[in-house]
């Protein structure tokens, strides 16, 4: 008579079984079937910033729809600012965009760059998620100027925020 094997010991195989064949597919599967025109884009490192022309247009128009329902949009810059470092990274993350897929904004990305290097001089940038600690008589008007020509920016892409 052989003795029954223990469950945790038939679990254990059947797991280790279930994770093999799950990264075996993940690893043998291609790209996923198109489920729309825009999908029909290459696939290895697609961004919205790829798609130059009206595509890239349109998803940067999208961002700054999405930018402007942030309470760093157009709250008060004196009391926001110490929470902003989510926004202002954005922000700075978009400025290649913008220059590629509205090139009549450029000089607007231009002045936006140099306000958030202004903010960030005076000590006032904080990483995404953490505060910043600048004074608020100094970082409240910097970052005014981040406001201001980011909304500038967004105008001048036709965001029509």
């Amino acid at each position: 008579m052989q003795p029954c094997p223990r469950p945790t010991t038939s679990l254990l195989r059947a797991a280790t079984l279930l994770v093999a064949a799950l990264l075996l597919a993940g690893c043998s599967a291609g790209r996923p079937a198109a489920s729309s025109a825009q999908d029909t884009e290459p696939w290895p490192g697609q961004t919205a910033s790829e798609r130059v022309g009206a595509p890239g247009l349109e998803a940067l128009r999208t961002k700054f729809r999405f930018f402007a329902q942030d309470p760093c949009w157009s709250g008060d810059p004196a009391t926001v600012f110490p929470r902003c470092g989510r926004f202002t990274t954005e922000i700075r993350n978009a400025l290649p965009q913008v220059r590629q897929d509205a090139p009549a904004a450029a000089a607007q990305a231009d002045l936006v760059g140099k306000a958030l290097d202004d903010f960030a001089a005076k000590g006032c940038q904080a990483d995404p998620g953490t505060l910043a600690e600048g004074d608020a008589a100094v970082c409240g008007p910097a970052f005014h100027a981040v406001q201001e020509t980011v909304q500038g920016m967004a105008t001048a892409a036709g965001a029509g925020t």
